[in-house]
């Protein structure tokens, strides 16, 4: 089983015998998040226009809710069917993600602490003793900017309990409702310090629910989209979008639900189209990596920028918009590659068994 940026998805062409079925369409869009969050975090280095920074948020802001979306959904499809306590799913899902996480970041935080000090950290951190230091970055996940991701999905699991709770009793008519005003009144980063964790993961809790509640109308409807939810998520991403382009004061907080709509009309197009889709088994094969890819991508880009610079590399050509854009795409497919390939490195050094706990797969 792969862990977490959702658990894999067992599925639909033969059922296991703990009646779960391979979902190809949730791999599917788990690939295509874990690439959103690449370019996520490569475009910035690019050299763009200030009206093209400008619309950067559209396409990219709240990347990571996808994913999340996807936890959530997996966290009820793997509970829900399987008859071992809560606590074992607990047990194995933080023993998985952190003995990843502690050994991915080691070597940025052997770099902060005696090669060069990250300066967007709160300045009493470097007040402390290195182990407060340490205990600091892991979490917030501070020491690699992106890993805040990693403390804040512990602490639903941490939690399972809980959502279990919610989802027995179905409160999510009301609670869906209150989570995402709030993330939309507080933002991503509500909370200051050691408690910033705490703010996002907030933040990311309506995106949960919904995976959660999704999981059982897509089970119960046939492992199928229907139409009338389709249809409000293309209004919803259509009307949000639109808002973004006409409206100078729009929240960029309300760009979440953008995309968790989007990530629902994936899964739609994947359940007509997934078997036929363009380049679906390099996309199943990202998404059985997505996990290793998600720690590994920030590595891979900082080696880029060792070798290169995006700026001078663009300045040869004039640095027209579709050389930009053009840049951009081919950096998205390097970084991910490079990121595969040093999965595949550690994979073949430590075993598959060894590195599930050395970067999660």
């Amino acid at each position: 089983m792969k862990l977490d940026l959702g658990g894999h998805a067992f599925g639909q062409a033969a059922e296991r015998p703990d009646g779960r079925r391979y979902l190809l369409s949730i791999d599917l869009a788990r690939a295509l998040g874990i690439v959103l969050i690449v370019a996520t975090h490569s475009w910035p280095d690019i050299p763009w226009t200030a009206s093209e920074t400008e619309m950067m948020p559209l396409f990219f802001r709240s990347s990571t809710v996808m994913l999340v979306f996807i936890s959530g959904f997996m966290f009820n499809y793997i509970t829900r069917r399987s008859d071992r306590p809560i606590g074992h799913y607990i047990a194995k899902r933080i023993t998985r993600i952190w003995s990843a996480y502690l050994v991915v970041s080691a070597p940025i935080l052997f770099v902060i602490f005696f090669v060069h000090k990250r300066a967007d950290v709160w300045p009493w951190v470097y007040e402390m003793p290195l182990a407060g230091q340490a205990a600091i970055f892991l979490i917030t996940g501070k020491h690699i900017a992106y890993l805040w991701y990693i403390p804040a999905i512990s602490l639903f699991i941490l939690l399972s309990g809980c959502f279990r709770f919610v989802d027995r009793r179905n409160l999510y008519g009301w609670l869906i409702p209150i989570s995402a005003v709030v993330a939309i009144l507080l933002g991503r980063d509500s909370l200051y310090g050691v408690y910033s964790i705490i703010g996002k993961a907030i933040f990311i809790l309506p995106s949960y629910l919904v995976g959660m509640c999704f999981c059982n109308y897509y089970v119960g409807n046939g492992y199928r989209v229907g139409r009338l939810p389709t249809l409000v998520c293309l209004f919803l991403v259509t009307t949000i979008s639109a808002a973004y382009f006409l409206w100078s004061r729009f929240d960029v907080h309300l760009l979440w639900i953008q995309k968790v709509a989007l990530v629902i009309l994936l899964i739609r197009a994947f359940d007509d189209h997934g078997e036929n889709a363009l380049f679906c088994n390099m996309l199943k094969g990202i998404a059985s990596l997505a996990f290793p890819i998600y720690f590994l991508h920030g590595y891979a880009i900082n080696l880029l920028r060792l070798a290169y610079s995006d700026s001078a590399l663009l300045a040869l050509v004039g640095n027209p918009p579709a050389a930009r854009i053009g840049y951009l795409l081919v950096k998205i497919v390097v970084v991910t590659a490079l990121s595969m390939g040093m999965c595949a490195l550690v994979q073949l050094i430590a075993g598959r068994r060894r590195s599930r706990y050395l970067i999660g797969a």
